[in-house]
């Protein structure tokens, strides 16, 4: 065991402390934090530790560059933390835009009414979307519905393909991931149920088009607000 490193020409790095995580099956329950330390020889050893403390955790976060400015959050967002932003976006008229090779392509560029939805982006690529009953910022038990696009899997997550994502999860670009979902081109239906309209998915694209509001009654129910958010990958 080293205790030191060297990457190219930057700074040589040492070993500062281990994390000794302790569980069983259930989980870890206990973590402790040691120092390493050389015997008389010059062999590599660890002190006997003690528990990890908040600061210490702060600290390391600090280090790993994981720590959040202070913010001012807008009333559209519902969490967030240094790796997960969630938010949620009012009923509005957009475009929708359809891949030519697919069957939507005679519905591509008419203007829709949408319903309201959730976005949740993970890391600066997972991208997850579900819709709302209700035009109005939701709580923790508030229904959602499977949100009726293509190119969304059944926990929301939506495969990105082609849409130019924004580099970063920050507060300064969500409305830069809501309108880079609505330009892309949806190419593709899942095995998800998206939609309760009888004729299903391009069935109700086109008796929306040129309508001024969604339909609530044509969403599929997906449970509650809380129980989405904590399905994190």
């Amino acid at each position: 065991m080293k205790f030191d490193a060297n990457f190219a020409e930057a700074e040589a790095i040492q070993l500062k402390a281990a994390i000794l995580l302790y569980g069983g099956a259930k989980g870890i329950s206990f973590a402790s934090v040691h120092e390493p330390y050389r015997d008389q020889v010059g062999a590599p050893y660890l002190d006997a530790g003690r528990p990890i403390t908040v600061e210490f955790l702060r600290t390391m976060a600090q280090g790993l560059g994981l720590q959040m400015s202070l913010e001012i959050l807008p009333e559209t967002v519902l969490v967030r933390t240094p790796d997960f932003v969630a938010w949620w976006v009012p009923a509005a008229v957009k475009p929708m835009f359809f891949s030519a090779t697919s069957d939507g392509k005679t519905l591509s560029g008419k203007l829709y009414p949408h319903p309201p939805l959730v976005f949740a982006v993970e890391g600066d690529h997972c991208l997850r979307i579900r819709a709302l009953f209700e035009n109005r910022r939701p709580d923790r038990g508030s229904a959602i519905a499977v949100a009726p696009y293509w190119n969304i899997g059944a926990a929301g997550d939506l495969c990105l393909g082609t849409m130019p994502t924004p580099h970063s999860a920050g507060l300064d670009s969500l409305g830069e991931w809501v309108d880079a979902f609505f330009r892309s081109e949806f190419t593709h239906s899942g095995a998800t149920k998206v939609t309760n309209h009888p004729e299903g998915h391009l069935g109700l694209w086109r008796d929306l088009a040129g309508r001024k509001e969604f339909p609530a009654e044509w969403l599929v129910p997906a449970g509650n607000l809380e129980a989405w958010l904590c399905q994190r990958r």
